[in-house]
């Protein structure tokens, strides 16, 4: 009785393990043999499909050869594989019996749903359309060239040719003009048919030519050794900036940014930007200067000058909108927009007011000059990668610009990969002579003494640059290049050059004034910092307006001066070491 009984509680679990083996070798095996049908079976779609799709595209596209001509060995017409599509028929007459006689087929550049067709062959001479006219060698005996072939991207409508084209045509017939034959005009022209008359254009409903433009191409690589490549390869990637007019304050100041807008605009990688500043008294110095950043240019997109008419004092100390009254006039109620400048009236035949040997607003009120706000409002505002701050009365020498982008193709004369900026030597002349513009001209007023280094006489060592001696005496080179590499340390620490540079290097101080002096110190002592390499080049300077300076005791300027150099040094400076670090050779 127990044998029985374990042997009655063992039948179930033998039936659960028979049901398991079962599931296993039919369900999941069905399951596995499914998959793999479903696998073999998408391969051998994909097979077919790829097959059709090749066979489609072989037997659609069309294939062109030569055979020769059986009338002549020298001669061949074109074999098309494809078959005959949709042409555009273009009449002309036989020169026999003015018979209209039906040339090669052309075909049309889309089909009849609008669709792009297959490239355009004819079954007689053919070929592609975007190539040159087929010469009669190519042609098959008997067989002419079409004489209108309409540009199907403007919907079908003819340029001027063809229109006149199809006017010899319907004056055709006996007293007509064919196509083989030339009129006593064109002949005349040496073949070329002669454009009718404006007048003539307008009354038959001509008013569009078709004009070849010139192909728009990317500017050549720089070469792999360039100082481009190396040190600016975002130069040909650089965004160009708008140039919409907008109003921004800064600090004290509100700025008008392109308050009156350019007219042309220009593409950040095609030139250099001079950048400067001044308020009306200082106009006198636009025409020599922007006569020489475009002298020796080839194209007028490289004539690119951004002058910072100091606006700000627009707002708060001067006239300029508008008739002025005097150089002590106070401000308009209200700045005018953009619009209602532009939409004013001016007589050029008048006499201008005089802007010299005046007392401006900004004098009689001894407000200062904000010097750097201009600097950086300036600088910030140009399209170009690269950019000149200057000051107004500085004139460069002639030919700068394309001689520096040559330049920049050139292989650098520095191992290191640190930051640079491009320098130029700076000069003063007397006032009864004129600015040289090549470094030859100033060379030979050196020798006269008509020409000396830049503030020899009011502070030389901030414009004491490294070899001055040896670049005035190197004999003279073609193109442009860089002379030496300098560094702002002893006996060059006090040194402020004036460079080419990108909106990459830091910004002027705008808490400095001009009457304080040393606006541009607080710049270069971030410069020395950061070890920035001053490339000075050759071939290019900036020469000062004709006078030569010299020192002027000011009472009043001095006061200002110690005040400024207090809060450098108690304020600034300490500020610069905790934002950009210290070097032991790095003063302002």
């Amino acid at each position: 009785m127990a044998g029985g009984g374990d042997q009655r509680r063992l039948w179930p679990h033998h039936r659960k393990s028979l049901f398991c083996r079962l599931w296993r070798r039919g369900v999941l095996g069905m399951m596995a043999s499914a998959r793999v049908l479903v696998v073999r079976g998408s391969l051998f779609l994909n097979a077919v499909l790829v097959l059709y799709l090749c066979l489609s595209w072989l037997s659609t596209t069309p294939t062109t050869r030569l055979v020769p001509s059986s009338s002549s060995s020298s001669s061949f017409r074109g074999v098309s594989s494809a078959p005959p599509l949709p042409a555009l028929s273009a009449p002309r007459l036989a020169e026999n019996g003015g018979e209209d006689v039906a040339p090669p087929p052309l075909l049309n550049l889309f089909g009849a749903g609008g669709s792009p067709a297959a490239p355009p062959l004819a079954q007689q001479g053919s070929a592609p359309l975007h190539l040159p006219p087929l010469s009669p060698e190519l042609l098959s005996e008997g067989a002419a060239a079409p004489v209108e072939l309409r540009d199907m991207s403007l919907g079908g409508r003819r340029t001027l040719g063809q229109r006149v084209a199809d006017e010899q045509h319907s004056e055709g017939g006996a007293g007509g003009v064919g196509p083989g034959a030339s009129s006593p005009s064109a002949a005349a022209a040496g073949g070329e048919p002669e454009e009718p008359p404006r007048e003539v254009q307008e009354s038959a409903g001509v008013t569009e030519q078709l004009v070849a433009e010139p192909i728009v191409t990317e500017p050549p690589d720089p070469p792999l050794d360039s100082q481009e490549r190396k040190m600016y390869p975002d130069l040909r990637e650089c965004s160009t900036r708008s140039m919409r007019p907008f109003y921004q304050q800064r600090g004290d100041y509100w700025v008008l940014e392109n308050y009156i807008p350019a007219a042309l605009n220009f593409r950040c990688d095609e030139s250099i930007t001079y950048t400067t500043h001044g308020d009306y008294t200082f106009l006198d110095n636009l025409e020599p200067l922007t006569s020489r950043w475009q002298v020796g240019l080839a194209q007028p997109s490289l004539l690119l000058f951004f002058f910072f008419f100091f606006l700000l004092l627009l707002f708060a100390h001067l006239q300029v909108a508008g008739r002025p009254r005097s150089a002590l006039a106070p401000p308009s109620p209200q700045v005018p927009t953009t619009e209602e400048l532009l939409r004013r009236k001016t007589d050029c035949a008048q006499e201008p007011p005089r802007w010299t040997n005046v007392t401006t607003y900004r004098q009689k009120k001894k407000l200062l000059y904000p010097v750097n706000v201009a600097r950086n409002t300036a600088r910030q505002a140009v399209q170009t990668y690269f950019v000149l701050p200057s000051d107004v009365e500085l004139y460069p020498s002639v030919n700068f610009i394309p001689e520096f982008f040559k330049m920049l193709k050139k292989p650098d004369v520095s191992n290191s990969t640190s930051p640079r900026v491009y320098v130029f030597s700076i000069f003063e002349v007397k006032d009864n002579v004129s600015a040289p513009e090549t470094k030859a001209d100033l060379q030979r007023m050196l020798k006269k003494g008509d020409a000396i280094p830049f503030h020899k006489n009011v502070c030389a060592k901030c414009h004491n640059v490294p070899m001055s001696k040896e670049w005035i005496a190197a004999p003279l080179q073609p193109g442009m290049s860089v002379f030496h590499v300098g560094k702002r340390k002893p006996p060059y620490h006090k040194w402020e050059p004036i460079y080419v540079g990108t909106n990459k290097e830091p910004l002027y101080d705008e808490r400095l004034s001009w009457e304080g002096k040393s606006d541009k110190m607080t710049q270069m002592y971030i410069l020395c910092v950061r070890d920035y390499e001053f490339h000075i080049m050759d071939n290019a300077f900036l020469v000062h307006r004709p006078g030569i300076k010299k020192l002027h005791k000011d009472p009043s300027r001095d006061r200002v001066v110690a005040k400024q150099n207090t809060a450098i040094r108690t304020k600034i400076l300490p500020e610069y070491k905790t934002m950009f670090g210290y070097r032991k050779s790095c003063v302002i």
